[in-house]
């Protein structure tokens, strides 16, 4: 697979001053609604959350951007045992024109490179087809489905594009 068009999206690791916009992606009804748990999260509990997660050592936050600065999303992998579990989201008004699964390889790729992880897991909703179609497109593939908190999930895996680039 050529990637071609990847590198529209850089990434930048998450700074304190972030904070608010991740907690603005987290609580848009869209996220929500995609997530595992679809409550609002009141700014507070967000700021002490994400301040714990950036000084995790087996958390790592990266901010989408396009190639003039302009921030699309964020990608959030938190490794445990060789594998790590991702997390994405776009700005509402930068879905559907292909930065998520720029956003999901690009941030998958630079995980493998980086940190001691042999596979990216992804697990998305049965009721998301269109994140299952990106991550696919993004070379995940099903590994099968099982359920989190109550609900129906897809496992999706990542090993790596094969490429170096």
């Amino acid at each position: 697979m050529s990637d071609s068009g990847l590198h529209r999206v850089l990434l930048r690791p998450a700074v304190i001053g972030d904070c608010r916009r991740l907690w603005e992606w987290r609580n848009e009804g869209a996220t929500r609604e995609a997530s595992f748990h679809t409550e609002s999260i009141p700014f507070e509990a967000h700021e002490a959350w994400f301040s714990r997660k950036l000084n995790d050592p087996y958390t790592r936050i990266f901010i989408a951007t396009d190639a003039g600065g302009r921030e699309l999303g964020y990608a959030r992998f938190d490794i445990k045992q060789g594998e790590a579990e991702i997390s994405v989201s776009l700005d509402r008004g930068e879905r559907g024109k292909g930065y998520g699964i720029d956003v999901i390889r690009r941030g998958s790729d630079q995980l493998l490179k980086t940190e001691p992880v042999q596979r990216i897991i992804a697990h998305i909703k049965t009721s998301n087809p269109a994140s299952r179609t990106a991550f696919e497109r993004a070379g995940f593939v099903l590994r099968g489905c099982k359920e989190i908190a109550g609900i129906e999930a897809y496992e999706m895996m990542y090993e790596g594009s094969g490429t170096d680039g």
